[in-house]
């Protein structure tokens, strides 16, 4: 369901920015090349892309010098407090963004960055269950199809993030996404070596998407906007939030602290925030906009499509994932034990 729009969008005179080139640490398959283009001709630059497919490889890069390598990266809402804390990211000059205006309400003060010190929003989505309904026997409407042996439905990828993996298995068990206790943390590391055992192992979420239409899997743990990608061309896939819920997520974008090339940095901010560049991401990507004055832009199809903005009785079973502070040090001691298995 990519649709290139960029071609159709006015490319406003915006110059007074130096020439140069924008080092970006992306998300693999996450901005179409034709808005790439598009801010690469009206600033007169060079955009660069690395990409990844877990956070916690970013985030690493980044602690080994990489947030003087790259000026702009797309961190996961709960990452942002950390690296601002770290001082990986720089807090942002509001001056330099007066498209910030085009957010929706709900995305000028989020609880992950309160009002948008050190980062803004990029595209938002949930994370759930992915499944070939022509393989699979019955519908998949629960986390069990992982954790229940009686409920296996097949070769099966967990999704390769820390937090997003833990907090499914708590999920589960009816615990929050965030849960501190070591003993509940404890439960769901043993769910999780079970369900490793059965399943293919980990993937990021192009692996697990590639690996679906592939039919290498039958079931994925899978973010919604890569499985809404390839419905089109494989409409046997499902997409569900599971009945004990999942997580709704914002992925931000931020400007490291040494980036080399900061005006340019803050020059594509701005941009990414204009309303018909905001829509050609999300028509491309699938991935729902927080730019309000991009919704006129949409692709109908996607914007009445459930699985991108879903209904209230889906967003009222939804869980943010939120910085842990120290605790984080149990769900890292979670991860080792279950990826050393």
């Amino acid at each position: 369901m990519k649709k290139a729009l960029v071609s159709l969008l006015v490319l406003a005179a915006g110059l007074g920015v130096a020439r140069g080139e924008l080092r970006l640490f992306n998300w693999a398959d996450y901005i179409p090349e034709d808005v790439v283009a598009a801010f690469e001709k009206r600033y007169d630059a060079r955009v660069i892309i690395d990409t990844f497919e877990a956070p916690e490889a970013m985030l690493a890069k980044l602690q080994a010098g990489g947030d003087a390598e790259y000026d702009v990266v797309v961190p996961p809402d709960y990452y942002v407090l950390e690296m601002a804390r770290t001082g990986l990211i720089r807090e942002l000059d509001h001056q330099k963004l007066p498209n910030l205006k085009n957010l929706a309400p709900e995305f000028q003060n989020p609880a992950y960055d309160p009002q948008n010190r050190h980062s803004i929003p990029y595209q938002w989505g949930t994370t759930g269950i992915a499944y070939d309904a022509t393989a699979v026997k019955k519908p998949v409407d629960s986390w069990a199809v992982f954790f229940d042996p009686k409920q296996y439905a097949g070769p099966c990828f967990l999704l390769d993030e820390m937090r997003e993996t833990i907090g499914a298995a708590l999920k589960y068990l009816g615990y929050s996404l965030n849960d501190t206790d070591p003993a509940h943390l404890e439960a769901a590391k043993k769910l999780l070596i079970g369900a490793k055992r059965r399943c293919l192992g980990f993937a990021g979420g192009i692996e697990a998407r590639s690996r679906l239409l592939s039919g290498d899997a039958t079931v994925v743990h899978a973010y919604s906007g890569d499985i809404v990608q390839i419905q089109g061309e494989a409409p046997q896939v499902r997409y569900v939030v599971p009945k004990e819920g999942g997580t709704i997520w914002t992925d931000a974008v931020a400007i490291t602290r040494r980036a080399p090339h900061p005006e340019l940095a803050y020059a594509f901010l701005n941009f990414i925030l204009e309303p018909k560049i905001a829509a050609a991401i999300s028509n491309y990507n699938s991935y729902a906009t927080p730019v309000a004055a991009a919704l006129p832009y949409l692709d109908p199809a996607l914007k009445e499509n459930p699985a991108v903005f879903p209904p209230k009785a889906v967003r009222a079973k939804l869980e943010y994932i939120h910085d842990v502070g120290d605790a984080i040090r149990l769900y890292d001691r979670v991860w080792t034990e279950l990826k050393s298995r």
